[in-house]
């Protein structure tokens, strides 16, 4: 359960950094964008990240249960 909560977070902080780099680049690039206007992306950016945190620390989770299910079959098996 900590390693789950271990790459949530991570995962979280790396998003993030990236969504707040690349759609400010993105925002500039596009016509009419500046930095203000940007600025009402951000609480879009936060809540995207904590989305896409959540999926991968729920897969990594579901993963694990899965596989401990396998190996539970498999000694199962084996008696």
């Amino acid at each position: 359960m900590n390693s789950a909560l271990i790459i949530g977070v991570v995962s979280f902080f790396a998003f993030l950094i990236g969504n707040f780099i690349l759609g400010d680049i993105v925002g500039l690039i596009i016509p009419g964008g500046n930095d203000f206007q940007n600025s009402y992306f951000y609480p879009l950016y936060v809540g995207v990240t904590v989305l896409i945190s959540l999926v991968i620390s729920c897969t990594y989770m579901i993963i694990k249960k899965i596989d401990s299910i396998s190996k539970k079959n498999d000694d199962d098996d084996k008696k």
